[in-house]
């Protein structure tokens, strides 16, 4: 079984009482989360690498995406189910101010690299953390 990027500790590192506000676990939404990144990198990075083939995602580094990916928990499963859907509710300001941290956080990582070990040898060379630049004319 293939772990998700993130976990609840993560959660708990985070929001140090998330579990004992009426859910006491969020796994389920760690592998939801888990897609959402995996398909926002095919679409942001994997198809500008000019490799060859479908992307797999057990190739990427995954403590790479560990905070984004609590934070899309946070964010997109775990404050909706808790907030009470009224105005200056403390779960709304608390998704508006995660959403914000992982748009960060994973354009920190697109800026930074993304690992990916393409040959397979289990191991990240330099040439294997790309960047890729978006919206850039080359000549």
């Amino acid at each position: 079984m293939v772990m998700a990027f993130s976990s609840d500790t993560d959660l708990v590192d985070l929001i140090p009482d998330i579990l004992s506000l009426g859910i006491s676990s969020f796994a389920d939404y760690h592998a939801d989360a888990q897609a959402d990144i995996e398909r926002e990198i095919r679409i942001k990075w994997w198809s500008k690498t000019g490799y060859v083939g479908e992307m797999k995602s057990n190739l990427l580094t995954s403590t790479q995406w560990t905070k984004a990916s609590a934070y899309l928990v946070l964010w997109k499963y775990a404050l909706p189910q808790l907030t009470n859907w009224i105005p200056e509710d403390r779960f709304q300001i608390m998704m508006d101010h995660y959403k914000a941290r992982y748009n960060d956080e994973m354009a920190s990582v697109f800026a930074d690299g993304v690992e990916y070990d393409y040959n397979e040898d289990s191991s990240i060379s330099d040439s294997e953390k790309s960047v890729t630049i978006i919206s850039r004319l080359v000549r």
